[in-house]
């Protein structure tokens, strides 16, 4: 596993609290200090990270008895 990956799952488990799972993870899982990403690897991770592709999105929000804003479907703000 590549280093990046390992700590980021060493470092979940502990802010959950889970030293024993840490313990597990380090007994079965190694690392791989010589992992290079391939290109495509590399490629790909970019294009995840691109949020500028996304769709927008509208959000309905109608304000309740209380004064408080909730949300609401399309059908509800007609």
């Amino acid at each position: 596993m590549d280093e990046c990956d390992y700590e980021e799952i060493i470092s979940t488990l502990s802010k959950c609290g889970r030293p024993d799972l840490i313990a597990e993870f380090k007994e079965h899982v190694k690392r791989d200090f010589d992992y290079k990403p391939t290109a495509k690897e590399i490629k790909e991770a970019k294009a995840d990270d691109d949020c500028s592709t996304g769709e927008e999105e509208e959000i309905n929000v109608k304000v309740d008895s209380e004064g408080f804003l909730r949300l609401s479907t399309e059908s509800e703000s007609e």
